[in-house]
C-alpha cells in the first residue's frame, strides 16, 4: 500500500473511532407493559410538575450513552423511546446527569388513565405481596446499671 493510501486508512480508522457511541437502556417492570399508543413519549424532568392528568406507573426506565451518545439530548431519546416500547405515554421524574465521556438518565414510564380528571383505575401492579407482619421483638434482658466508681483523689464520690 503506498504512503497516501495508509495515511487515507488511518484517517478514516481514527474518524470511524473518534464517532464511536452508543446506548443502553435497562427497564424495572412494575405492571405488565401496555400496548402502544404510537405518539410520541413526553418526557418531564424531575423539577417539572407532573401532568395534570391521572396516570399509573408502568416501570422505571433509565438510559446510559457512551462516547458520542454521552449527550443529553441522545439519553432522553433513548429514554423515551424505550418507555414508547413499553407503552407508556410519559417519563415523569426523569434525571439526566452528564459526565465527560457517559451520560445517565432514569425516570418513572406511565401511562394515562382516561381522558377526564378521574379515569379508571390501572391494572394491579405485579410487585410481590408484602411480606405481613413483622415479629415481636426478643425479650430485653435487662442491662446492668452503671455505678460510679471511687477515684482515687475523691475516695467518697462514690458512696
Amino acid at each position: 500500500m503506498s504512503p497516501r493510501g495508509k495515511l487515507a486508512a488511518a484517517g478514516l480508522l481514527a474518524l470511524s473511532v473518534a464517532a464511536c457511541g452508543h446506548s443502553e437502556t435497562h427497564v424495572a417492570m412494575l405492571r405488565a407493559p401496555q400496548p402502544s399508543t404510537g405518539h410520541a413519549v413526553e418526557l418531564y424532568l424531575a423539577d417539572q410538575a407532573t401532568p395534570a392528568r391521572p396516570f399509573f406507573d408502568i416501570a422505571i426506565v433509565q438510559a446510559i450513552g457512551f462516547g458520542t451518545d454521552a449527550t443529553p439530548e441522545a439519553v432522553a431519546r433513548a429514554l423515551t423511546d424505550k418507555a414508547g416500547t413499553l407503552g407508556c405515554d410519559a417519563v415523569v421524574r426523569a434525571s439526566i446527569d452528564v459526565g465527560y465521556s457517559r451520560a445517565h438518565a432514569a425516570g418513572v414510564c406511565v401511562k394515562y388513565l382516561g381522558d377526564g380528571p378521574h379515569g379508571p383505575a390501572g391494572p394491579p401492579p405485579v410487585l410481590p405481596p408484602a411480606p405481613g407482619k413483622n415479629p415481636p421483638p426478643p425479650p430485653m434482658r435487662p442491662a446492668p446499671s452503671p455505678r460510679i466508681e471511687p477515684l482515687p483523689s475523691a475516695p467518697n464520690l462514690g458512696r
